[in-house]
């Protein structure tokens, strides 16, 4: 055989290996590190969540069983609406239990709060939640102040 044939049976031997295990992380065993979390945040009377600052987060909790421990967040719309994500929106959120918390202020920069202290910390949120799939649809109720 000359170099060049041997050169192109090495370059498409290599191409093969790369496609085989590229298929190979596409199809993974079938399990999935993060899932899509989005939902509705409101007053309990129904009412929207109002203010210039919204937010809700998702903290790991202390006795959580995620494999990774990283926090999401999302901003709340003005309908209420949040899609939560880790880094960047649409990447979504790994698996494991987390606490919910909220950051709902009259404006982002020096604002007040609109809702009880308990719903800032994790220590005191009544909101746990197991991300273990994604989770469409939920809807979180608030006192206000």
């Amino acid at each position: 055989m000359t170099f060049l044939m041997l050169s192109r049976l090495r370059g498409r031997f290599l191409a093969a290996v790369a496609l085989a295990l590229g298929w190979s992380a596409v199809i993974g065993c079938g399990s999935k590190d993060a899932y899509q979390v989005s939902g509705r945040a409101q007053y309990k009377d129904g009412s929207p969540i109002t203010g210039g600052f919204r937010v809700i987060r998702l903290e790991p909790g202390k006795n959580s069983t995620a494999k990774i421990r990283k926090g999401a967040s999302g901003m709340i719309a003005e309908d209420g609406t949040f899609e939560l994500f880790t880094r960047k929106p649409g990447d979504g959120v790994y698996a494991g239990e987390y606490v919910v918390t909220f950051s709902v202020l009259t404006k982002s920069l020096g604002g007040t709060s609109l809702i009880p202290a308990y719903y800032t910390h994790p220590e005191s949120t009544p909101f746990n939640i197991v991300v273990d799939d994604d989770k469409e649809g939920l809807v979180f109720e608030l006192d206000k102040l």
